[in-house]
């Protein structure tokens, strides 16, 4: 079966992305671990690139042995005196198709943890067991993976600065009308077109651009357009005529429901008049009608619309809306949603744009405190979760936990964003996938480093550590329920995929 060119596309950018994002995150997490043990003393056999069946040995460092496995899901840390699920006792800690390196050419034995340590040079009296570590020392050892995620999110939020960060660097103002004998006809502009520099030289916004045109006092202009549809940039010059200029608001939406559909508004309508009084080019025209509203609450406001319709025709009436008291959390006094505009008295109009953003590089010191307020930020924003869960502020959908298949699919889509915008987008991508597996890891749930420190703080309290064997089949059991919810929501993700929107 043939793969359209598409989905082949994003597959491989899923993949791409799962590499780049993922695999190196959770390698990261474990040489977290493997270093932390290094400093607490516990010895450390293995550190394996992916999961077992084992593929092959990679190398040795000291008494470490690197393994390349077949599960390309990530890695783990072997250390004496726990497998992959959690401790075990000594007749327990047997490997299976171990060669004792020194016998290459002879039969195949199973050895036990000490013993291959023995045969790697480790002497009796350098031998740690995790369980054999003080208490902050395992602690310190288990959260070492997610405090090396968290420092790793750090380092990216800084080399995305340096690289540069996404910052509007000017105005924009778009043309909305070009009426005939006007200021644009006959020229390339079209209806749509965004001014982004006025004689070569950009503006801060919307406001600055009119305070601009209005004190210009040129036989010519320059204005260089953008075209927003293609990304295409050109210059048009034309003789100024910019007298007589007057304000207005377009309404972009109107919620069901609100006093503005009541009154009969409608998107795309253009607000023309405040109580019968023409709105003033000067200052921004939006926020004029937003403090009309905030005077007017509760009382009749009239509002005279400009209605353009498709066949050309145009009306012009008058409506009258009550502004609401205690509007609903975003809906506004009118339940609108609005943009400022100003025409030319030929009949030109111009409506606000926004701004031109471009990816600006930063300094140092304003790497790092950007860095460190994005990380702290990012912690915000994830501890309130809950809360806005709880308060219905944020819907279950979307605080839907995502697998691996989700993460590569909107890493994917951002891997291919970045590769047009530039690499900075990707770099907090990663560093936000970063922090969330250090959280995730943290949780008191057995299985995760959470729920082995949990075991650790139960030692502390009681003075006495659980027995090896009934932790062990707690981690057992919970890594059956992670592993079996993992699945649910691998199964969600391929019917109901997740999307950057």
């Amino acid at each position: 079966m043939l793969i359209p060119a598409v989905a082949a596309n994003d597959l491989l950018l899923a993949v791409a992305a799962f590499v780049i994002v993922l695999f190196p995150a959770i390698i990261i997490h474990e040489l977290g671990h493997f270093f932390a043990a290094k400093l607490v003393g516990i010895n450390v056999l293995e550190f394996g690139i992916g999961f077992p069946p084992r593929i092959g040995r990679l190398f040795r460092w000291g008494e470490t042995e690197f393994t390349f496995n077949l599960l390309p899901l990530g890695g783990f840390v072997r250390p004496l005196g726990e497998d992959m699920i959690g401790p075990a006792p000594e007749d327990k800690v047997k490997r299976d198709r171990i060669v004792v390196e020194q016998r290459r050419s002879g039969p195949v034995r199973i050895v036990g943890e000490r013993e291959m340590l023995r045969l790697r040079g480790v002497d009796d009296s350098d031998m740690m067991a995790v369980n054999d570590a003080p208490a902050l020392g395992r602690i310190f050892f288990m959260a070492a993976g997610a405090l090396a995620n968290f420092a790793t999110a750090v380092f990216l939020f800084f080399v995305a600065a340096l690289i540069g960060l996404l910052m509007p660097v000017g105005g924009l103002s778009q043309i909305m009308a070009i009426p005939d004998g006007s200021l644009f006809a006959g020229t390339e502009a079209q209806i749509g077109d965004a001014v982004e520099r006025i004689n070569g030289e950009r503006f801060a916004d919307f406001t600055a651009f009119h305070k601009i045109l209005a004190t210009y006092g040129q036989s010519i202009i320059e204005f260089d357009l953008i075209r927003p549809e293609s990304g295409e940039e050109f210059s048009v010059t034309v003789a100024p005529d910019f007298g007589g200029r007057s304000g207005s608001v377009q309404i972009l939406a109107v919620l069901e429901g609100s006093p503005a559909a009541a009154a009969g508004i409608a998107t795309g309508d253009i607000v023309t008049q405040i109580n019968y009084a023409p709105i003033a080019s000067e200052g921004d025209p939006a926020e004029t009608l937003r403090e009309a509203t905030r005077s007017a609450e509760g009382k009749p406001l009239p509002l005279t619309i400009l209605r353009e319709h498709e066949d050309g025709r145009a009306e012009t009436f008058v409506v009258v809306a009550t502004p609401r008291v205690n509007p609903p959390e975003g809906e506004g006094r009118l339940g609108i949603a609005i943009r400022s505009q100003f025409s030319l008295i030929e009949g030109t109009r111009f409506a606000n744009a926004g701004f031109k953003s471009e990816y600006v590089p930063q300094s140092i010191s304003d790497a790092i405190a950007y860095s460190l307020n994005t990380t702290g930020e990012t912690f915000r924003t994830i501890a309130s979760i809950p809360g806005r869960l709880l308060d219905g502020s944020l819907s279950g959908k979307d605080a839907r936990p995502i697998s691996i298949i989700g993460i590569s699919k909107i890493g994917g889509e951002l891997l291919h964003r970045s590769l047009q915008d530039g690499p900075s987008i990707m770099l907090h991508f990663v560093a936000l996938v970063s922090i969330f597996l250090g959280i995730s890891n943290l949780l008191p749930i057995p299985a995760l480093d959470g729920g082995r420190i949990v075991f650790v703080l139960i030692e502390m309290l009681r003075g006495k550590p659980v027995d090896p064997q009934t932790e062990a089949r707690i981690h057992q059991v919970g890594i059956m329920i992670l592993l079996a919810l993992g699945v649910v929501v691998m199964i969600y993700d391929l019917i109901n995929p997740p999307s950057i929107s």
